[in-house]
This record gives structure tokens, C-alpha cells and sequence, in this order.
């Protein structure tokens, strides 16, 4: 009767232990969750949002409203199933008082203020950045170009390289 007892009380222990991990696992995945959303879903809903208007600009208003619910919707399943990864990896990477420090900073006013800031296609930040990307991209283009002799550009895997341009006749 005590062994059995004693079982059951190991067995009790063992149970409790386990469902308090997958609370703790829960409650890392829910604050994961609520960060994600804060900042990464949040910025590419922005970004696709931008593209998705830009793309059906191009199209008659009768095509546009036919696409757009067919977009949106792929969309949302896409940016559903990056949260749901996300949320995951980061629970595991962080404990609870550490994801609990990170949604504080997101919570932040200033640190709202400032990713509204670098978020904003109209900021002036915006563009020194793409600016700054687009010389840096620049300067490795220079620099594959300045390691061939034939002044041609490798084609990516899969490409056909672009023909050479001609030079222009001389008068």
C-alpha cells in the first residue's frame, strides 16, 4: 500500500512537472506571439499593403477588385504562418523574463515612435537608407565588374548571362 502510495505520488509530481513545462512553453509562445505580431507581422501587413496597391495600380479597376480578395487572403495564411513559426522559434530561444523584457521595449512610446519613423516610405530616413543601400549595392557591382576582364557581369545561377552591350559607333 505505501509503494503504491508513493507511485502515485511520483506519478502526481511527474504530471504536475509536465504540465507546468507546457504552461511555461505556452506562456513563452503567447508573449512570442504578441511580440511577432507587434513587429514583424505588423511591418510586412505595411510593406505588402504598399506593394499589393502599387501592383494593382497598374490594373482595371474590375481586375484590381477581383484580384485583391485573392491576394489579401494568401497573404494573411502566409503572414499566419510566419507568426506561427516565429512564435515557436523565439519561445524557445528566450525564457518567459526575457520575452517579457522585449515586449516592454516594443511597448515603448520611443521605440514605437522610432520604428514608425524608419517604417515610413515618406521619411526622410527612408531615403538616406535606400540611398545608402543603393551605393553599397553599387559599390559590389563595381567590384565583380572590376574583377573580370571582360567587363560583363556574372549571370545568376540559372540565367542566361545578358548579352553585351555594343559600343557605340564612333563618328
Amino acid at each position: 500500500m505505501r509503494r503504491a502510495l508513493s507511485l502515485l505520488v511520483a506519478g502526481l509530481a511527474l504530471g504536475l512537472s509536465l504540465a507546468g513545462a507546457a504552461f511555461a512553453q505556452d506562456e513563452r509562445v503567447a508573449l512570442a506571439r504578441d511580440i511577432v505580431a507587434k513587429t514583424v507581422a505588423r511591418n510586412l501587413t505595411s510593406a505588402f499593403a504598399q506593394a499589393e496597391e502599387k501592383t494593382l495600380a497598374s490594373m482595371s479597376a474590375e481586375q484590381a477588385a477581383k484580384l485583391r480578395p485573392e491576394l489579401e487572403k494568401s497573404f494573411g495564411q502566409e503572414r499566419d504562418t510566419l507568426v506561427d513559426q516565429l512564435s515557436k522559434e523565439y519561445a524557445q530561444k528566450f525564457d518567459t523574463g526575457e520575452l517579457k523584457r522585449l515586449a516592454a521595449i516594443y511597448d515603448d512610446p520611443t521605440y514605437q515612435k522610432f520604428q514608425a519613423l524608419n517604417a515610413d516610405p515618406t521619411s526622410m530616413v527612408t531615403s538616406i537608407t535606400k540611398d545608402a543601400v543603393t551605393k553599397m549595392m553599387n559599390l559590389l557591382t563595381l567590384a565583380v565588374l572590376s574583377q573580370q576582364g571582360n567587363g560583363q557581369t556574372p549571370a545568376p545561377q540559372g540565367a542566361p548571362a545578358p548579352a553585351p552591350v555594343p559600343a557605340p559607333a564612333k563618328p
